[in-house]
């Protein structure tokens, strides 16, 4: 059985339906089949926008946002087409798990993924193809799950045309985050992961990450909330009732340089000594390093490695060599 979605893309209204997939090919009709909703809502002949969350099953507020405008969003005000996967890795997000758990695979590590692979790469190839490929824009919604908290931002990958870029730019400022962070091809995996699918399917997009720790916020569900809504008004697909805010230029953060990323150099428990979203200077402590099974020994102090915006910080304490313990953002013009 290959992937079946039981709704009409192309019909109007609004359609609640699944994506059904195989979880293992080669056991044939015998496989466990994997539900996975998808939301479509259609009326007149405005642009297309793919909205995806729950890539990572430990992250939240993505998919809370998105499953509500599917169910909320009045049709008398749509002119376009909405297309919504709220949990779109729906066995990570069932198991609260960063990947999947039965093929280990990270979805936003799997792209353009292939029609007979793993149940991961074969959801990254649905997505892409199938959904991607019908859109003029594309938003999707990240956190830091359970490994780390991020400072609420939008992202998109610089490719270095200038009139692409700045259309990532402008879809940015429109969605409302304070701060959006600068990608490049290489950074975080992004060359197999849905950026990169953005890219190759001409689409207008851009992803994001909000909050972290595996948990809701109240804050960052609010910035995802108000945001898609922002979305929408900014393409046009919604006619608002009142005129639509006015875009926020995010303050730019550059983390495609090596030196934004500070690991742990050790086994042992993490004490952070800045704060989320503050400034520091490079080669300035930012954390402790302790290692209360060794109590002789001092803790080993953690320095940054370029000026910037604490952008990420790691949400556990015990940590083990190379953990990502900050992304630390230099602020810049586009």
């Amino acid at each position: 059985m290959s992937t079946q979605l039981d709704i009409d893309l192309d019909a109007e209204g609004r359609q609640f339906g699944t994506v059904t997939m195989p979880l293992n090919l080669a056991e044939g009709s015998g496989s466990q089949q994997v539900e996975m909703p998808i939301i479509s809502l259609r009326s007149g002949a405005g642009p297309t926008l793919v909205l995806t969350g729950g890539v990572h099953g430990d992250e939240y507020e993505g998919p809370v946002a998105l499953a509500e405008l599917g169910r909320t969003l009045d049709l008398r005000h749509v002119n376009g087409h909405i297309i919504i996967m709220p949990t779109a890795n729906g066995l990570a997000f069932l198991a609260g798990k960063r990947n999947t758990p039965q093929d280990g695979g990270n979805l936003n590590r799997a792209f353009p993924g292939t029609i007979d692979g793993t149940f991961t790469s074969r959801l990254a190839h649905f997505i892409e193809t199938e959904l991607l490929a019908r859109a003029d824009y594309t938003a999707d919604f990240h956190g830091g799950g359970e490994i780390l908290d991020f400072l609420p931002s939008t992202l998109f990958v610089v490719t270095g045309d200038a009139a692409e870029d700045q259309k990532r730019m402008d879809l940015a400022a429109a969605f409302g985050a304070r701060h959006c962070m600068l990608f490049g091809f290489k950074t975080m995996g992004v060359e197999v992961g849905i950026d990169a699918a953005m890219l190759r399917q001409g689409v207008i997009g851009i992803s994001g990450e909000y909050g972290g720790s595996a948990a809701l916020g109240i804050e960052t569900l609010d910035i995802c909330r108000q945001g898609v809504r922002r979305l929408l008004a900014y393409t046009g697909i919604v006619r608002p009732e009142m005129p639509p805010p006015l875009a926020i230029e995010p303050t730019l953060v550059d983390v495609r340089e090596e030196e934004s990323y500070v690991v742990a150099p050790c086994e042992g428990v993490f004490e952070p000594v800045v704060e989320l979203g503050g400034f520091v200077q490079g080669g300035s402590p930012v954390a402790r390093m302790h290692r209360p099974d060794r109590p002789a020994e001092e803790a080993e102090i953690v320095h940054a490695r370029c000026d910037g915006i604490v952008m990420a910080m790691r949400a556990r304490a015990k940590s083990s060599p190379n953990d990502w313990l900050f992304v630390i953002g230099r602020p810049v013009r586009l």
